[in-house]
Order: structure tokens, then C-alpha cells, then sequence
């Protein structure tokens, strides 16, 4: 974009003559008008943002605004006014530093579509005037009429008068009269060329914001698709690093479950077998004493005596 059209587009300009809007280099009068806006888009990072900020000065054809964002010259933004219920699109023209220690940085927005997005109430004359040619596709700012006319093409030249022819006080031959000289008529100034209109040049402005909008996204693109890549291998390798340890804790934490469970059912074992032989021997025990508790209570058993025989009886011989 030329210096010429860059300037002509800037409505932050320093006019010639502030108060009157016409004959100065700004399209519309610039006011201090502070009214809450609604600014998104994405900043120089392409991460999208939205925020609430405040306007400083305002115009037909853009703002100063103050923004906690990165925003570059040439980028695409989007402005909506909430007590006006307007919105439009933007491009930011230039950028302030901050002064040190200032949270934020003031930027200048131009509209694609020029308008009173900001609900001023009494709007500067000039507003209305050129809202007024824009509708009629003429310039933007507003064009005296001395300007805008036609140059007037020049009066011709009076015609140079005869000289006078002396009287004879004798008869004399009158001396011939000179030839009167055509008037000199100066050749009509062509017009001048007319600008481009504000249409053509809004549309133009648009075409290089999209065509600059358009390759800012492909290197944002390519720079992300490359982030995007790290990320994902620098994610790769830390899983892989988890996993291999979280496989050597595992392997671990079951060789001494393996270990603490062995050792815990041979010590059940041992215990087992002292419970079962010291019960074992508690059974015999018992056994022993009530069999020897019923031998103890049983009667001893009487001798019976086989009866005595009689005596044989004694033969005499």
C-alpha cells in the first residue's frame, strides 16, 4: 500500500485545520467520546480473545482504543457496542507503547465500513455530510465547492482596439490601418483526474488486509502444525517414560506382595499345624481321661466259686 492511500485511510492523522473537516487531511472529525465496546479477534499469537474495553476518541471512520491483547498493525478485528447494539469490522492502523509501568497499550482502529458504531448523540455536521457522499459513491471527506467544480474555462482575451485614424488637414493619403490581431484565447486546463472512491478504496484496503490476513494464517499455521508435532513426540516420550516406569514399580510392588504373601501363608501353615497338633494331643488327653474315668467307675467284678463236691463215700473193702 502506498504512503499516499495509507494516509488518506488513517483517520488518526494530524489535519491541516482540526476544525474544519473539509479541507483537512482527516475524513471526519475526531472527538473524545468514551463509550464501552466489546473488541475481539485474535491477537499476534492467532490465540482468539475477548475483552471489554473503553474508547478514548472516536470518529466516522475509526477509534483509539485501549486493549490488554497483542495486536499488530494490519490485523483483523471486530468491534460491538452494546449501548448502540452496532458492531463492525476493523483494521488496526497503528500502535502506542505503553508507558512504563501501564498495564495495556492503546491501538487505532479503522472501519471497513464506515459508521457511527458508537452511538454518539450529537454527531459532528460533517458526519452526516459524509455518510451523504458515501451513499452518492463519492470521496469520503467532504469536498468544497470551489474544489469540487469544474475548472471555469477562461474569458477570452479583450480585442486590442484599432488605433484611432488622424483627421487630414490636408490632403493627404491616410496611412493604411494595421491589421487588428486575433484575440488570444488560452487553452481550457484539462480537468483533473479523478481519485479513487471510497468504495475502491475500502475494498482495496480489505483485499491487502485479507491478502496479509490470509499469509500471517499460513505462517501461524505452519508454526503450529510444527508446535503441534514437538508437543505430541515430547508427549510420546513422557508416556513411554511413565509406562516403563509405572511396569518397574508394578514388577516390584508384586515381588513383595509375592514374597509377603509366601512368607504370610507359611507362617498360617506353621500355625496350623502347631493349632492342629497342640489340639490333636488336647483330643487324645481327653480321650485317655474318660476312658480311664469310666474304667475307675465301673465295679470290680465278683469271683464266683464253684460249688464244693460232695465227698465220695468211702468203700469198705
Amino acid at each position: 500500500m502506498d504512503d499516499r492511500l495509507s494516509m488518506d485511510n488513517n483517520p488518526f492523522m494530524q489535519p491541516a485545520k482540526p476544525q474544519d473537516p473539509l479541507t483537512s487531511g482527516r475524513r471526519s472529525t475526531r472527538i473524545d467520546f468514551v463509550t464501552t465496546v466489546l473488541l475481539s479477534g485474535k491477537d499476534a499469537s492467532g490465540t482468539p480473545f475477548r475483552e471489554y474495553t473503553q474508547t478514548a476518541k472516536v470518529n466516522l471512520h475509526g477509534c483509539k482504543v485501549r486493549t490488554s491483547y497483542r495486536i499488530l498493525v494490519g490485523m483483523l478485528v471486530s468491534l460491538e457496542c452494546p449501548k448502540s447494539g452496532t458492531s463492525g469490522k476493523g483494521v488496526c492502523i497503528r500502535v502506542w507503547d505503553p508507558p512504563p509501568g501501564v498495564v495495556g497499550h492503546e491501538i487505532a482502529v479503522q472501519l471497513i465500513k464506515p459508521q457511527n458504531l458508537w452511538g454518539v448523540p450529537n454527531p459532528p455536521p460533517d458526519w452526516e455530510l459524509v455518510a451523504k457522499n458515501m451513499v452518492h459513491g463519492r470521496a469520503g471527506q467532504g469536498e468544497s465547492p470551489a474544489r469540487s467544480a469544474a475548472p471555469a474555462a477562461p474569458s477570452p482575451a479583450a480585442p486590442i482596439p484599432a488605433p484611432p485614424i488622424p483627421v487630414p488637414r490636408a490632403p493627404v493619403i491616410p496611412p493604411p490601418i494595421a491589421p487588428v490581431a486575433p484575440p488570444v484565447v488560452a487553452p481550457a486546463r484539462p480537468a483533473p483526474a479523478a481519485g479513487p472512491t471510497t468504495e475502491q478504496r475500502l475494498s482495496e484496503l480489505e483485499r491487502r488486509s485479507t491478502q496479509l490476513l490470509e499469509s500471517v494464517l499460513d505462517i501461524l499455521r505452519g508454526q503450529a502444525e510444527e508446535y503441534t508435532r514437538n508437543c505430541l513426540e515430547e508427549f510420546r516420550q513422557q508416556v513411554d517414560a511413565v509406562i516403563q516406569d509405572a511396569e518397574s514399580r508394578l514388577r516390584q510392588d508384586f515381588q513383595q506382595s509375592y514374597e509377603e504373601s509366601a512368607n504370610s501363608l507359611i507362617g498360617l501353615r506353621t500355625d496350623l499345624m502347631e493349632q492342629m497338633t497342640a489340639r490333636g494331643a488336647q483330643v487324645i488327653r481327653s480321650a485317655e481321661d474318660t476312658l480311664r474315668s469310666r474304667v475307675l467307675s465301673q465295679p470290680a467284678p465278683v469271683q464266683k466259686t464253684a460249688p464244693a463236691k460232695p465227698p465220695e463215700p468211702v468203700t469198705k473193702k
